[in-house]
């Protein structure tokens, strides 16, 4: 069943081609076969699915991997109701068939009428990190959607971003100028255009072409379109044109390969569409070719022991739940991470037994959410080297405990002091549309406010976490900035790892939150952990297919 709210019954059905067309908007739908028909591009299927009572586009991504006729695969999605489904879906298949994907609005943030679609906590640059992480190209609106399309159904994918030029200059969208001719004179001869098109075209010149040919004195033969199309079918190179009066998949700009191939070569309506369509196929293509890792599996993991404690803590209970931080260390146990040990004090006697149990030197921290990071407060003492000095600053801290925060019995934590390093946070969070997401990003003030945080929907691959170490834009701190020494990412990227496996084993996890995790020259130190719990909201990608309810 498809719909309700489709396109309904089509009474002049596209042209036969390779692109595979899903559409949730009947009113995109009518839009985009009227596009279809005007650019000459032909469709394998086209299926408006409207409210996706039953099929939905991860059900047609399933389809067309397997069908022989769809070699370009097109989504135009108001929502996806089914994320985590969605990313496995289309990273398999687009390692095979490129996908091009428009979103109108912001999937999950805003739900159009009629969408059984699950709210979302997460923040919106987490729906591009999905896309990006499943190699889908992300087309901004859908006549870019059909820019792309066109591109990928009669060229082939590139070998590299190295672009030769026929008149303009097209240096963005990624595209290295690698060889680039003149400007062809008006009025030059057939020799002189067969020459410069040869030459463009030469073995090892270029990767990708780019033809601009707008006539200002002499009205267009014709001439350079032939040369251009001929060069193209014979050497097999990706070229798009922006010719004046030409648009969508000309028989100006036709020509058969060697094989017998009919090949055309797409006619954009400016050289700026052009560009930018060639530039996402270029990068497409560079995604094809990449290392994408292998799903992580650290070793010394207990899934079902944390299972076990999870259910001992939920019981029957339907609420949220904190684990007191033995319970966050055994549970982080399983997944062999180690969280350092510490202890709450009030008084200075009991923070000096505190330190001679853990060792010194120590740190003492506010227990307060308000303080326990905010040395610039007062919050937090390192390097506490005597009993002395700790005494001292235990009466230093109610002081501020009780100017800032008006306590007259402050809490306080003593640990040991950690080797020094680079501060980080480590998050995870179950969110009702996206399922476990996990976070990283540096301590501080300035990554908060900032937002420079990555992000990471589970189940991630060891290119994943790797990539969400070196997205965030103070990565440098981790590899040496400004003279320091670089520490262990490897310990931290295990780290990440084991946090992303327990985020996808445990739907329990409503949160949980590393802070500060420590990263030194040699391992990495996990101080402090938060972490809560609540009974699982059943996750929506299962392997049985299920009719919304």
């Amino acid at each position: 069943m498809v719909g309700p709210a489709s396109y309904g019954i089509v009474t002049r059905p596209p042209a036969a081609g390779v692109v595979g067309l899903f559409c949730q908007s009947a009113a995109a739908a009518v839009t985009l076969t009227a596009t279809l028909e005007r650019r000459g591009l032909g469709v394998s299927s086209l299926v408006s699915a409207g409210h996706r009572a039953d099929v939905s586009g991860n059900d047609l991504m399933q389809y067309w991997q397997e069908d022989p006729a769809t070699e370009v695969v097109c989504l135009y999605l108001e929502s996806i109701g089914n994320p985590r489904k969605f990313s496995r879906i289309a990273r398999r298949l687009a390692a095979v068939k490129p996908v091009v994907v428009v979103i109108a609005g912001r999937s999950g943030q805003v739900v159009p009428p009629g969408h059984a679609v699950r709210a979302t906590h997460a923040p919106r640059r987490l729906l591009d990190e999905m896309l990006r992480q499943s190699g889908v190209i992300r087309a901004a609106n859908t006549h870019q959607l059909m820019d792309v399309a066109q591109v990928l159904a009669h060229q082939p994918l590139p070998a590299g971003n190295r672009v030769g030029i026929l008149a303009g200059a097209p240096a963005a969208a990624g595209l290295v100028v690698a060889a680039s001719s003149d400007f062809l004179p008006p009025g030059a001869s057939d020799d002189e255009i067969a020459r410069t098109v040869d030459a463009l075209y030469a073995p090892g010149a270029c990767d990708v072409v780019v033809v601009v040919d707008v006539p200002v004195v002499l009205p267009r033969t014709g001439v350079v379109a032939r040369a251009v199309a001929q060069a193209a079918a014979r050497t097999g190179r990706t070229t798009v044109a922006s010719m004046l009066g030409l648009h969508g998949m000309p028989d100006e700009l036709a020509a058969t390969a060697p094989d017998g191939r009919l090949v055309r070569i797409p006619a954009f309506s400016t050289p700026e569409d052009a560009v930018t369509a060639l530039g996402k196929v270029v990068e497409h293509a560079r995604w094809r070719t990449e290392d994408h890792g292998s799903h992580v599996r650290p070793e010394g993991v207990d899934a079902r022991r944390a299972r076990r404690l999870v259910e001992s803590w939920l019981g029957d209970e339907d609420t949220t739940r904190a684990l007191d931080q033995d319970q966050a260390a055994a549970l982080l146990a399983c997944y062999g991470l180690d969280l350092w040990r510490s202890r709450q004090v009030r008084t200075p006697d009991e923070a000096v037994a505190a330190a001679d149990e853990l060792g010194w030197p120590v740190a003492l921290k506010s227990a307060s959410s308000a303080l326990r990071h905010r040395t610039d407060l007062g919050g937090v003492r390192l390097d506490i080297a005597d009993a002395a000095e700790l005494r001292d600053d235990v009466a230093r801290m109610r002081g501020v405990a009780s100017s800032v925060l008006g306590e007259t019995d402050p809490v306080f934590e003593v640990q040991r002091m950690a080797p020094v390093g680079v501060a980080c946070v480590v998050r995870s969070a179950e969110d009702l549309l996206f399922g476990p997401l996990v976070s990283f990003g540096l301590a501080g003030d300035a990554t908060e406010l900032l937002d420079d945080v990555a992000y990471g929907v589970p189940p991630l691959t060891d290119v994943d976490v790797a990539g969400m170490v070196r997205t965030i834009r103070a990565a440098p701190r981790l590899f040496g900035y400004g003279g320091t020494p670089p520490v262990d990412v490897d310990a931290l990227e295990d780290l990440l790892a084991r946090v992303s496996v327990m985020a996808d084993d445990l739907p329990e996890l409503a949160s949980l939150e590393l802070y500060p995790v420590v990263v030194a020259e040699s391992g990495v130190s996990v101080l402090h952990a938060s972490a809560r719990l609540r009974p699982a909201a059943r996750r929506q990608d299962a392997l049985r297919r299920a009719l919304p309810g």
